[in-house]
């Protein structure tokens, strides 16, 4: 899968794990995005397009599962053990 305005799935995949709390506040996401190096307007428009993607049927879930499977790593690193 190609990146999107240089994020790739992975990153934003990670990225969503770290506003799972804040997902809803646009400022705190682009904040988060930020501290990761990346620009509000290349992180709004690939938000925006990794979402089409995740939810487009013709894609049948592929990209949905990889998102998941990279999501649920993620948040499992960040839980207190």
């Amino acid at each position: 899968m190609d990146a999107i305005n240089g994020i790739t799935l992975k990153i934003y995949a990670e990225l969503c794990a770290k506003m799972k709390d804040v997902i809803n506040d646009h400022e705190a996401c682009a904040k988060i995005a930020r501290e990761a190096g990346i620009k509000r307007p290349d992180w709004e428009s690939a938000h925006k397009a990794w979402q089409e993607k995740i939810t487009d049927p013709a894609d049948k879930g592929r990209t949905a599962l990889r998102f998941v499977d990279i999501w649920n790593n993620e948040t499992r690193k960040k839980r207190p053990k």
